[in-house]
């Protein structure tokens, strides 16, 4: 049985029917559209967000730029402070078939792992894909607005530029770039999105991306990951670095005490008919 078509994504912590702000500029790239309207919701409402609207360069041959946003130069109490960025193939159209995935890439190995396997391996023709990245309050204190807004555009021109390696698949991208705890802003933009899986890598990272395992004090895997698949209401994926996988695999055949498990699992897996990569 057919569901129910899904309403378009909403820019983050937009109102339905909310009229356009008056110091809001349209993009001066040519045939922007605005995104629809989402229809009412029974979700939580989410803090306001005051939006200028503002151009980007940010796509490649074969996308449509839509209307970004831009939070830095408005600060408020009840404000989240934010950048996003939109695009679409041309020809993109959602149909009661779109799915929607949400992918929390921070910027070093783990997320861009993680970012990486869902352009791969998870995402299909006429899928929409969301892109969060969190970065530390501090860094706008010190004035780093166009530090982030760059970051932002660069993310969304890889991401683009990577889809176009899957001939003919079309794609909807948003990639948000959000201040403030990851955690509350992963809440945020399922609610706001309801994606139908959430994506995550393993660490975050160091620098202008505040490092997510640090920033909650706990070892191991980040305690985002653990925190996601604990507390989130739609499936989540764990993406491991490969890297990782393949380095606990040899330790494992030069363990004589793990040699026989590891045979026995490799034996099964080829029974099930997979294949070990070289």
């Amino acid at each position: 049985m057919k569901q129910p078509s899904r309403p378009a994504s909403p820019v983050l912590g937009s109102t339905p029917a909310s009229p356009t702000p008056a110091h809001a500029t349209p993009l001066s790239l040519p045939h922007v559209q605005l995104p629809p309207s989402s229809p009412q919701s029974t979700l939580a409402p989410l803090p306001a967000i005051h939006r200028t609207l503002t151009g980007t360069s940010t796509t490649v041959p074969g996308y449509k730029p839509k209307v970004s946003f831009d939070t830095f130069e408005n600060p408020s109490d009840a404000a989240l402070d934010s950048f996003t960025l939109q695009a679409s193939s041309e020809g993109y159209r959602r149909t009661r078939n779109t799915r929607v995935f949400l992918c929390a890439a921070s910027g070093d190995e783990s997320g861009m792992e993680a970012l990486d396997w869902t352009l791969e391996s998870l995402v299909q023709h006429g899928d929409e894909l969301i892109v969060v990245r969190g970065f530390d309050l501090e860094d706008l204190e010190k004035q780093l607005h166009e530090e982030v807004r760059e970051e932002a555009k660069e993310l969304m021109k890889n991401i683009l530029a990577k889809n176009l390696e899957h001939e003919g698949r079309q794609l909807s991208v948003v990639v948000e770039f959000v201040a403030g705890k990851i955690t509350s802003t992963i809440e945020r933009l399922i609610a706001l999105y309801r994606p139908d899986s959430l994506v995550v890598g393993t660490r975050g990272q160091t620098g202008l991306v505040k490092t997510w395992s640090q920033a909650f004090l706990t070892p191991g895997m980040g305690s985002v990951s653990r925190y996601c698949v604990s507390h989130s209401p739609v499936p989540v994926i764990v993406v491991r670095p490969e890297r990782k996988v393949r380095k606990s695999m040899e330790k494992r055949r030069a363990d004589g005490r793990k040699r026989h498990q590891f045979d026995e699992l490799i034996g099964s897996r080829s029974r099930i008919g997979i294949k070990e990569e070289d």
